[in-house]
């Protein structure tokens, strides 16, 4: 090779390194931004359309390959999460979205007086942004250890419970192509990723707080209320973390606390769902959800 090629080759690397370090620079400088505003205030407007930028990234980087499945978060390639996390931002994102939602829910009471048409779009980006950040950080040990768990917990309660009792307002959102990035769904996947580090948490962190906020029947009824407008992606989300949190030795020991008479009534129905059929021809999946296949089978048992 010429020494031009050689000179050319490190030109290139040098551009790109640059590139890469200045993408760094203005990702930790969107995060940096994020901080709490009144909801729809022109600085709340503007993180809004930060959080889909950082939501894109985000979602980019949880594609890359791993080292390994246990990798920790400082061990791969995503960023923008080690970022929120460095910067301290992940209970303030979690705070940012139970104020969100209960905004939300207020406007709702009132016919949405305070929203104006130009609003709609950035309730969306910051919604949905927000969430799918949270929903990539909760996957991951490190981001769990750090965040507010009872006011996490609390939070999917609430989301959960207006979502069953406003079937209208959800609805409205099951019709729409962007139902699997809106709370009622991510909600289910926060619950999941808690519930997949259980070990690592510890169960004493958690269960109490399950079993309190009965998140268990909530989340099977509201899984088994929307089934047919959830994608099979979340549907398995959802059954697997249902099945997660039937294998804890809490929900053995207090199992009548955490399944109702009407959550067993819904247990022997999902013997006959197509799309749980469906899920166990994967015979990974299955494994999975074998917890869940099994209390269905008590459950049947029991109506006997």
């Amino acid at each position: 090779m010429s020494r031009s090629s050689d000179y050319s080759t490190k030109n290139d690397l040098d551009s790109l390194e640059g590139l890469s370090a200045k993408l760094a620079a203005d990702l930790r400088r969107h995060i940096r931004c994020i901080a709490n505003f009144p909801v729809l205030s022109d600085s709340w407007c503007d993180m809004a359309d930060t959080l889909g930028r950082i939501a894109t990234v985000s979602d980019a980087e949880a594609k890359l390959p791993k080292e390994s499945e246990n990798a920790t978060l400082w061990e791969t390639e995503e960023a923008a999460l080690r970022y929120v996390l460095e910067d301290g931002k992940l209970n303030l994102c979690l705070r940012n979205m139970v104020e969100y939602k209960q905004f939300e829910r207020d406007q709702l009471s009132t016919n949405n007086s305070g929203i104006r048409p130009e609003h709609v779009s950035k309730m969306d980006k910051f919604e949905m942004g927000l969430g799918v950040v949270l929903r990539n950080a909760w996957t991951h040990v490190e981001a769990i250890q750090t965040t507010d768990i009872p006011l996490l917990i609390g939070y999917c309660e609430e989301v959960l419970k207006f979502g069953l009792e406003n079937k209208e307002f959800v609805q409205k959102r099951a019709n729409d192509d962007t139902f699997g990035r809106r709370q009622e769904i991510l909600t289910m996947h926060y619950i999941a990723g808690l519930i997949q580090q259980v070990d690592e948490v510890g169960e004493d962190r958690l269960m109490p707080l399950f079993k309190e906020k009965k998140l268990f029947s909530l989340m099977l009824t509201f899984m088994n209320m929307w089934s047919e407008a959830m994608d099979e992606k979340n549907l398995q989300v959802a059954a697997e973390g249902l099945s997660l949190i039937i294998e804890t030795e809490d929900f053995a020991t207090f199992k009548e606390e955490h399944v109702g008479d009407d959550d067993r009534d819904i247990l022997v129905s999902l013997d006959d769902e197509e799309w749980l059929e469906d899920l166990c021809d994967d015979d990974k999946a299955r494994r999975k959800v074998r917890p869940l296949l099994d209390l269905i089978r008590e459950s049947k048992r029991m109506r006997k």
